[in-house]
């Protein structure tokens, strides 16, 4: 059976003022891992910045059962934000948020959705919005569309409805 690992913070600092050369962010790893304790320690995670990784291939040098790993999520990102420059992306997610702001600025056809994604159990719950500055909000945006498309279908046609009868 293998063992159970966890994951901890040790410390946070404000490295801000500091130049992040592979000597410094090796100096730092290592004064972390000697003070917890090498044999604590499986891997150092990181971006994919040459002076990040520079210092892990030191500090798996140093300490030879230590692996060095690449981020996936900060690979997620840039693959991302690359796709995002794409004129189709772009205008996609331009869509989704227009729908988002629909239903957030016009209270009537929000407060229907509302009563809509309470009435069916809709997971996710209400509409996402996104921000330009987290790439994990335009999944969010794209997936709460996806998740109350029927919800919102259900809006327009009732709100037809309405409009024919009065």
């Amino acid at each position: 059976m293998t063992p159970q690992r966890k994951q901890y913070i040790y410390a946070i600092e404000d490295l801000s003022s500091h130049s992040h050369t592979a000597e410094f962010n090796f100096q730092k790893m290592v004064a972390v891992i000697d003070q917890v304790g090498a044999t604590k320690f499986s891997a150092v995670v990181s971006d994919a910045e040459a002076a990040m990784q520079a210092a892990k291939r030191r500090v798996a040098t140093k300490y030879p059962h230590i692996i060095p790993i690449r981020c996936i999520a900060h690979h997620i990102q840039l693959i991302t934000s690359d796709i995002m420059k794409l004129s189709w992306a772009k205008q996609t997610l331009s869509s989704c948020q227009t729908i988002v702001s629909f239903f957030r600025n016009l209270y009537p056809a929000g407060a229907m959705l509302r009563d809509e994604i309470m009435e069916n159990w809709t997971i996710g719950g209400n509409l996402h919005t996104t921000t330009k500055t987290r790439w994990s909000t335009a999944w969010d945006c794209c997936e709460s569309l996806l998740c109350n498309e029927t919800n919102i279908k259900m809006v327009c046609i009732n709100s037809f409805i309405l409009l024919i009868y009065k």
